[in-house]
């Protein structure tokens, strides 16, 4: 049994103990775990490291938790590097020898092709060294607190392979366009012969588009009876009518699809119910369409192209667009690395007054602080419960992933320690709390924890307890290529 979530790690920084773990306790009874791929889980798995941790006096706070992040970017410590390190409690991770010292490593630089491509192939990629002198304590004590880490030099990092990894999508997926930069594709056998691939929690994506488009999109629909009158006045703000999901512009599964793949290269080329081009419900510095997408290797790029082109799940279907600039009419399309980069494309193009659209989970913008905003696909919005219930179709199970013993995988206490955080790192209570900060004017974003992890559903969905019956798993393997239904048994909410 879990302890109640302590969510804020910054609770956990001022607690004083018996314990005393700092970087120079790091030693040979230390079980160290390296851990790389994906964000989707980061801030799960920091809120369960407040569960894992040794609590004695039972006050819902670690009693040693230290909390190691790099200086990558200074502006979001623990962007590209976060660790872990305290004396986790047996009662809390099934086959755990004792009370052990777990220094656990988490790499998010580079993204999803971290966490698949090394792990298989048993390939070493950097993580960040925090049992050095590049970590300064800045938060709370020796005893617990928080350390940010410079990495300046090679001293600062250590070459290792991962014990296990994170991705947006289940490893099978990255092939051929999906590819990561200097990488194969990764092949399904081996996977199938030195993997365990266990699912994490179903993330709900959308379709972003710059606000300009957002707007001509909406007095396009309010124009041919789509959407009510009313939807095209009112400023661009939080609470305001153009916001909400009754105002939500719907755009089709196929339009993206044919964006994507360049056969539309002009937003005149598109129009509303009634035969209007769109381009007559604006003034863009022109109406070339901009694409931002990401790079391959990026699990939010490898799960657009499943879930709206069927790539690379069906022979014969085609890929997205790479990177490419308008030329004799064709659109342009911009490759981005993370999220952010994402978001500033999207910025970009609308400060320029130029309609563009892109790809992104359903946690980024719930401030409106970018300048794009999401449309309906097929007439839902990306809420969760439009996803629990099938009616939205852009959700996807993240994956953790660790080779079996005879390929060097995890045992002991370390493999103890990671199947934990994988069955965990996304139940409900958790879940719930990181979705507070996803909150948007059209509805609730982010994640839900899955049935088919043995968490129970509510009916009606409740985003109190935000849990799916549909799962992509099934026989034995998860495979976001599939149609997910509903787990034998669990029932399905309409």
């Amino acid at each position: 049994m879990f302890k109640k979530v302590a969510f804020a790690v910054s609770a956990a920084l001022v607690s004083s103990s018996a314990y005393a773990l700092n970087p120079s306790d790091v030693g040979p009874s230390t079980v160290e775990i390296f851990m790389s791929g994906a964000s989707a889980q980061d801030k799960g798995i920091a809120a369960l490291f407040s569960q894992l941790c040794v609590d004695a006096d039972n006050n819902n706070v670690a009693d040693d938790l230290h909390v190691y992040k790099d200086l990558v970017s200074a502006s979001s410590p623990g962007k590209a590097h976060t660790a872990y390190f305290c004396t986790v409690d047996a009662a809390q991770v099934t086959g755990l020898s004792g009370n052990v010292p777990v220094l656990f490593h988490k790499r998010s630089a580079g993204g999803s092709a971290q966490g698949v491509n090394p792990v298989i192939d048993e390939v070493a990629i950097e993580a960040m060294n925090i049992n050095g002198s590049n970590c300064t304590l800045v938060s709370g004590d020796a005893t617990s607190g928080e350390y940010h880490c410079t990495i300046a030099d090679a001293n600062d990092t250590v070459m290792v392979v991962s014990d296990a990894g994170v991705s947006d999508v289940n490893p099978e997926m990255f092939v051929g366009g999906n590819t990561p930069a200097g990488n194969d594709p990764v092949n399904a056998t081996e996977v199938s012969n030195k993997m365990v691939v266990r699912g994490a929690a179903s993330l709900v994506f959308g379709i972003p588009v710059s606000t300009g488009l957002r707007n001509a999109l909406q007095e396009a629909q309010v124009a041919d009876g789509s959407l009510p009158a009313g939807c095209d006045a009112g400023a661009s703000t939080p609470g305001a009518t153009r916001e909400t999901e009754a105002c939500m512009p719907n755009v089709s599964k196929q339009m993206i699809a044919s964006v994507m793949q360049g056969k539309i290269n002009n937003w005149s080329e598109v129009t509303n119910a009634a035969g209007t081009p769109l381009s007559a419900f604006g003034s863009p510095a022109n109406t070339i369409v901009r694409v931002c997408r990401r790079v391959n290797g990026s699990g939010t790029q490898a799960q657009m192209g499943a879930k709206f082109m069927n790539y690379p799940c069906t022979p014969g279907a085609l890929p997205p667009l790479t990177a490419r600039p308008s030329f004799f009419g064709s659109s342009e399309v911009v490759e981005n690395s993370g999220s952010g980069d994402m978001s500033t494309c999207l910025n970009n193009f609308e400060a320029s007054n130029l309609w563009a659209i892109g790809i992104q989970s359903t946690e980024k913008n719930a401030d409106l602080g970018d300048d794009y905003r999401f449309v309906k696909i097929d007439g839902y919005a990306p809420t969760l419960q439009n996803a629990a219930t099938g009616h939205y179709m852009d959700a996807v199970e993240n994956t953790f992933q660790w080779r079996i013993p005879a390929f060097n995988g995890p045992t002991g206490d370390k493999l103890a320690v990671i199947e934990t955080i994988a069955t965990n790192a996304s139940q409900p209570s958790i879940v719930a709390t990181l979705n507070t900060a996803f909150v948007h004017e059209w509805g609730q974003g982010g994640y839900m924890a899955l049935a088919a992890n043995g968490h129970a559903a509510s009916f009606p969905f409740s985003v109190a307890s935000p849990v799916t019956t549909l799962s992509h798993f099934d026989g034995g393997t998860l495979d976001n290529c599939r149609v997910p239904t509903t787990v034998t048994g669990a029932g399905i909410a309409q």
